[in-house]
């Protein structure tokens, strides 16, 4: 039997036309309930973005004499990227990704990890500049924390930024021990005044087993060799795109531990100043493309851009954190998503995977996420 694993190395990037008539199909549920647009048409330049400051990084990190605790547990989960699909995974805190850790330019962070999993693991923290001997790499700067054990990280917050933390021990195997850090400015005036402030960690996740028999039968119909599945016919749509897309359609593509159309939603006001935060620990780049706006690319793995970028599109590679911001000057319900065709559509050739929405005030979500149960 064949996995997708066997294949990966065959995956690649796919084109995008389907995907934007389904995309217009999926905003076409959400009919307004205030007027479109603005009186002054400002939505049809850049100025808004032009016009805010840039965000900058501190010269020097003081010690705040605080500190922060966290305790993080790992063990198997079941999560539900979709309602009714259940998914057994290596978890922080019963889910993945797990809990965000925040904390303040130079606060202490103490964190204690317990391992209740079957196998030994450590936590590495992408990005931050830690001690040596907290750094998390197994086998070089500490011992693997063995099942029943555990370990305390003790580190300094360093300037204010996106970051990430994940397994650095049986990698592969635990690729869904995950989070993101998010460390706060100590000091005002290095950022503009965010209304909201919204982190995005894209993951995957393997289909559950009572799919086994479907995507052995996308993967084999992929590959050109339908006797290699237990049942061919199990593909629904075997001549549907790509055949390399096709391969990266049996799994969960997610958003915050999400697939559409389960993701949530930002909600914003008109006129709201919007940071989105992206972190990636998947094994591919995910160009991340905003419809209704420009939007600035203001930082990456924790440092500002001396000159943020306005663009429609960012592309987020693996280990990468990127940071953008946004004027909400076009009210309506705007898709946000992934532009690789085969991490937002599935393989049923619907709405899926790394997708969500803008929704203003006034709007209506799309038919596909209010009738999705909580």
């Amino acid at each position: 039997m064949i996995s997708r694993r066997d294949i990966l190395k065959l995956s690649g990037a796919g084109a995008f036309g389907v995907a934007v008539a389904r995309a217009a199909a999926l905003t076409a549920s959400a009919a307004p309930a205030v007027a479109a647009g603005s009186s002054d048409l400002r939505r049809l330049t850049t100025a808004d973005l032009r016009a805010l400051p840039r965000v900058t990084a501190p010269d020097r990190v003081d010690k705040t004499g605080k500190t922060r605790h966290y305790l993080l547990a790992l063990d198997t989960a079941n999560v539900e990227p979709l309602p009714g699909h259940r998914v057994p995974t290596r978890a922080v805190d019963g889910q993945s990704p797990g809990p965000v850790i925040r904390a303040t330019e130079g606060d202490d962070v103490e964190i204690v990890v317990v391992n209740r999993l079957a196998q030994p693991t450590s936590i590495h923290w992408h990005g931050i500049p830690v001690a040596w001997e907290m750094d998390g790499a197994a086998m070089i700067s500490q011992a693997p924390i063995a099942p029943g054990e555990q370990f305390t990280y003790r580190w300094t917050a360093p300037q204010a930024g996106t970051y990430m933390y994940h397994s650095h021990y049986h990698d592969l195997e635990q690729s869904s021990v995950v989070g993101m850090i998010v460390i706060d400015p100590q000091h005002s005036g290095h950022a503009p005044k965010y209304d909201q402030d919204v982190p995005i960690m894209i993951t995957s996740l393997p289909w559950e087993d009572a799919r086994g028999v479907e995507a052995q039968a996308v993967l084999a119909n992929s590959m050109l060799m339908p006797s290699m599945a237990v049942n061919p016919k199990a593909d629904p749509i075997p001549d549907m795109g790509d055949a390399m897309d096709r391969m990266d359609m049996v799994e969960y593509w997610c958003f915050n531990g999400k697939t559409f159309p389960h993701t949530d939603p930002i909600n914003v006001k008109p006129g709201s100043l919007v940071r989105v935060r992206f972190g990636n620990l998947t094994t591919m780049t995910h160009p991340i493309h905003m419809h209704g706006h420009w939007f600035r690319w203001i930082a990456q793995d924790g440092s500002p851009l001396p000159l943020p970028q306005i663009v429609n599109t960012v592309a987020v590679n693996p280990g990468q954190t990127v940071d953008i911001d946004f004027v909400a000057n076009n009210p309506g319900v705007w898709p946000l998503h992934c532009h690789i065709l085969a991490h937002m559509v599935d393989n049923h050739d619907l709405m899926s995977g790394l997708m969500t929405v803008i929704r203003y005030d006034g709007y209506d979500l799309p038919s596909m996420m209010t009738a999705m149960p909580a």
